[in-house]
C-alpha cells in the first residue's frame, strides 16, 4: 500500500478559503446569484474546502458554532451548506451533539472514481458541444493555472482549480442531472487524493486535465470525450494503486 502523503507534502500554511468562498464572505455574488443564495455557496465552499484538506479531521465531531467560526459566515448559510454536505454524505448531523466529518476509508476511494469513468465523460463531451465563449475562457484558465501549480508542487491551489474547473464544466454542459450526480463524487476524489497522494502525481493528472480542457475550450465533442476518459482511467488506476 502506498504511503499516505505527509504533512509538508499535502499542505504547509493554513490553507486560505477558495476565492469564490472568500467573494461570498464579503458579500460579493458568485455566480451571479443573489446575495442570499451567494452566502450559502460561499460557506458551502469554505466548509467543503476544509473538509478536502483535512482542516476538518475526518471522523472529528465538531458544533455548529465552532464550523461558524471557522468559515467566517452566520448560522443559516452555515446550516444550509451543512445539510447539503450530509446530503453528499461528507457530514453527518447527530442531534445535541454536533457534526462529524466522515472518515476516509481506502476501499471507498476507487468506489468514488468508478461512477465517474462513464459520467465525467458525458459531461465533458457536452461542455465542449454547448460552452459559450466566457465559458471557454475559464476553463482555458483553469487549465492554465492546474499546469503552474503542477509545476510548483502546490497541493492546495490545484484543489482549488479543479474545484473551479469542475463548476465551470457543470455549467457550460447544460444539463442539469450530471452535475448533480458527479458533484458529490468529485469532492470526495479530491480529498481522497489529497489525503493518499497529496502532492505527487500533481504533473501527470494536470496534463490529463489539460488535454481535457483544450478539447473543451476548442468546442471538439469527441476529442472532450476521449480527453475526459482517459484521466478518469488514470484516477482510477491511482485509487486501486493504494
Amino acid at each position: 500500500m502506498r504511503q499516505r502523503a505527509t504533512r509538508r507534502q499535502r499542505a504547509g500554511a493554513r490553507p486560505a478559503l477558495p476565492d469564490a468562498a472568500r467573494s461570498a464572505a464579503a458579500g460579493t455574488p458568485v455566480l451571479g446569484a443573489a446575495p442570499a443564495v451567494s452566502r450559502v455557496h460561499g460557506a458551502y465552499l469554505a466548509i467543503e474546502y476544509k473538509i478536502v484538506t483535512l482542516e476538518f479531521r475526518p471522523g472529528s465531531m465538531l458544533t455548529e458554532s465552532s464550523i461558524n467560526e471557522a468559515v467566517g459566515f452566520g448560522r443559516t448559510p452555515v446550516r444550509e451548506a451543512i445539510q447539503r454536505l450530509t446530503l453528499e454524505g461528507l457530514m453527518e448531523v447527530h442531534p445535541r451533539l454536533g457534526v462529524r466529518i466522515a472518515t476516509i476509508r481506502p476501499e471507498d476511494y476507487p468506489r468514488a472514481i468508478e461512477p465517474r469513468l462513464t459520467l465525467e465523460p458525458l459531461l465533458a463531451r457536452s461542455a465542449a458541444r454547448y460552452a459559450g465563449p466566457r465559458e471557454r475562457e475559464t476553463v482555458a484558465a483553469c487549465m492554465h493555472a492546474m499546469l503552474a501549480c503542477a509545476r510548483h508542487g502546490d497541493i492546495l491551489g490545484f484543489l482549488q482549480q479543479d474545484k473551479a474547473l469542475d463548476e465551470a464544466i457543470s455549467h457550460a454542459a447544460a444539463n442539469p442531472f450530471l452535475p448533480r450526480v458527479l458533484a458529490p463524487l468529485q469532492i470526495h476524489s479530491r480529498r481522497f487524493w489529497y489525503h493518499y497522494h497529496g502532492a505527487e502525481g500533481l504533473t501527470d493528472s494536470a496534463t490529463g486535465h489539460a488535454a481535457m480542457c483544450k478539447a473543451i475550450s476548442a468546442g471538439a465533442p469527441d476529442a472532450a470525450f476521449e480527453a475526459a476518459r482517459a484521466l478518469m482511467d488514470y484516477l482510477f488506476a491511482q485509487s486501486k494503486a493504494l
